[in-house]
């Protein structure tokens, strides 16, 4: 076996030289290479992983040397993206303005009115096309697709190639442009348009061909986060990328296609009557606002020419403003006029009677004094104050402009001393009552019933305002009877009166007459009492000269003797007690 042992030792000896291990392995590495690539998806994964972290790290150790190496791909990029941005724009504002008046663009304006989305946004919904062609969801660690969903027939290059190719481009904006930014967000490849949508764990790559609108960028954003809630776990498990229907299948639902609504409505027949109904509304509208203008020109006109005292001479209207020229006399009445007039008058004197009239009452200053003017003639009627100063106003009247005869029929002002005597003579005072002026204020007192006192007082104070009533009392027959016949005379002494008992039967006797005025069937009882201290005889004796006294002193008052009935409380047991409330006078009023 000396071949066998020769070629074994030859083998060791291979094994052993590292140099002549490596360069036999080298002619079947790239062979090998493929093939394991292609029989074993684990290893395509790991072979085919970046280490961002070294790209970072070369990226920084040489950052020039990158940015001169992208710059000639990324500016044409950019310069291209910047003119068709502009050419839309232009080809946006054309349409705008050729659409400013078109049936289409009436439509689509009372739409949004009615519905409330904005015009701009109604124009690119009925008017832009789009198709989302092709979506990459890219992991944001690795740059390895996870999952791709289009046509790929339609790619630009290789689907793994182009995730790279993204993720390669998103860490050079990152660390050449703005270390803060989020990255690139779109991009424009020929005719289409690339977006990239930011995720937690995946960013979504979309290729849009078209003009899209923001609603279907916002309406990938919420597909990219709804992709990170519902596939969480199978988004980091490097396992289930590109073999996850599941999510090959809702990434599919995105490859959204937007034609024209026009084209869609073409069999559509076209409803005229709307705009013809738009149409009378306007003509009504515009017709209703020309004759609410004419009518409110002719009112402002009319007011004009009918105010004394101005002479009109020019109206226009200029910048929504009503312009009046012409003379006014300084005592016309301009207030009545509408505000949105503004005068330009010269001032000069007006002889109209409706002027002099003015004139005359300003000169006068007197409230009381009425005015009236018929051909230059002044009529003066109504109060006036007697004073020196008033007869010489009286008497310049006629140097006034436009006066030219005065009748005087002015009556002159009574004092309010004369006008209480008028009063006072044209109705006579109640007995009982009392109306004097004292200080300015009139004062009215006494003691009367309410069926004459009230309609009394109310004749005054019409007359009069305000008289001063505080001094004044009323009673109906009732609470005058009740009164009466709870007042008591306390009495000591028998045979004597004093000072404040003479008042006590005074206001007896002026309260009695009123109610025999009102009934002369009334009677008026005196009970004499007595607290019956030593023998019945005295006590009853002196309870019938109590009431004997005060009768003699109300018929000296004026009463009549069949008006008044005196009686005595009889002492029936003496009493050991002295009580001087059972000493006195009782009244009640009986028929």
């Amino acid at each position: 076996m000396s071949e066998e042992i020769a070629q074994i030792n030859a083998i060791r000896k291979l094994l052993d030289n590292h140099n002549q291990f490596s360069q036999k392995i080298s002619e079947v590495l790239d062979q090998a290479t493929d093939l394991t690539i292609q029989n074993n998806p684990n290893f395509q994964k790991k072979f085919s992983k970046i280490d961002s972290k070294a790209y970072v790290r070369a990226i920084k150790a040489n950052k020039q040397t990158f940015i001169d190496a992208l710059l000639p791909i990324i500016g044409p990029m950019i310069r291209q993206s910047v003119t068709s941005a502009i050419r839309r724009f232009v080809s946006d504002v054309n349409r705008a303005m050729e659409m400013g008046f078109s049936a289409k663009a009436l439509k689509w304006r009372w739409q949004s009115l009615r519905t409330g989305v904005p015009f701009a946004e109604l124009v690119f919904n009925n008017t832009i096309a789009y198709q989302v062609q092709q979506i990459f969801l890219i992991d944001n660690e690795t740059g390895l697709l996870i999952e791709y969903a289009g046509q790929e027939g339609d790619l630009l290059q290789d689907k793994e190639a182009m995730s790279a190719m993204l993720t390669a481009i998103q860490d050079f904006v990152k660390d050449s442009i703005d270390k803060q930014s989020a990255g690139l967000s779109a991009a424009e490849l020929g005719d289409k348009l690339l977006w990239l949508i930011q995720g937690n764990v995946a960013n979504l790559a979309v290729v849009v061909k078209g003009a899209p609108t923001n609603r279907l960028r916002d309406q990938l954003t919420d597909a990219c986060g709804e992709l990170h809630s519902d596939f969480n776990q199978e988004l980091t498990n490097q396992e289930k990328w590109n073999n996850n229907p599941e999510l090959k299948l809702q990434l599919e639902q995105l490859l959204l296609t937007k034609s024209q609504s026009e084209e869609q409505q073409v069999a559509k027949s076209t409803r005229w009557w709307p705009w013809a109904l738009m149409f009378l509304l306007l003509f009504g509208w515009l017709s209703w606002s020309s004759y609410q203008k004419h009518k409110t020109y002719n009112d402002h006109l009319s007011s004009l020419n009918q105010t004394p005292g101005l002479v009109l001479q020019d109206f226009s209207q200029r910048k929504g403003q009503y312009i009046a020229k012409g003379l006014a006399d300084p005592n016309t009445d301009l207030t009545q006029l509408s505000p949105d007039i503004k005068l330009e008058t010269t001032p000069f004197i007006s002889l109209d009677d409706n002027m002099i009239q003015a004139r005359v009452a300003q000169y006068l200053s007197e409230p009381d004094v009425i005015v009236t003017v018929n051909n230059g003639m002044v009529t003066l009627a109504g109060l006036h104050p007697d004073t020196d100063s008033f007869s010489t106003k009286i008497m310049q009247i006629e140097l006034l402009p436009g006066v030219k005869s005065i009748q005087n029929q002015l009556t002159k002002v009574l004092s309010l001393a004369e006008q209480l005597d008028h009063f006072l003579t044209e109705n006579p005072t109640p007995d009982g009552l009392n109306v004097e002026l004292r200080d300015e204020t009139i004062l009215l007192s006494g003691l009367q019933l309410e069926a004459v006192g009230t309609p009394y007082l109310s004749n005054l104070a019409s007359s009069f305002p305000n008289p001063e009533t505080s001094s004044l009392q009323l009673y109906s027959p009732e609470a005058l009877k009740a009164e009466l016949s709870s007042t008591t005379l306390p009495m000591v002494q028998t045979g004597t009166i004093n000072a404040n008992q003479l008042n006590t039967l005074r206001n007896i006797h002026q309260k009695f007459n009123l109610l025999y005025t009102d009934n002369n069937q009334l009677k008026l009882k005196l009970s004499g009492k007595s607290d019956c201290q030593g023998s019945i005889e005295e006590s009853n004796t002196y309870a019938a000269n109590r009431a004997a006294t005060v009768k003699q002193q109300l018929l000296e008052f004026g009463l009549s003797e069949n008006t008044l009935i005196s009686v005595s409380d009889i002492c029936r047991q003496v009493s050991d007690q002295l009580d001087t409330n059972k000493l006195g006078v009782w009244f009640e009023v009986v028929e």
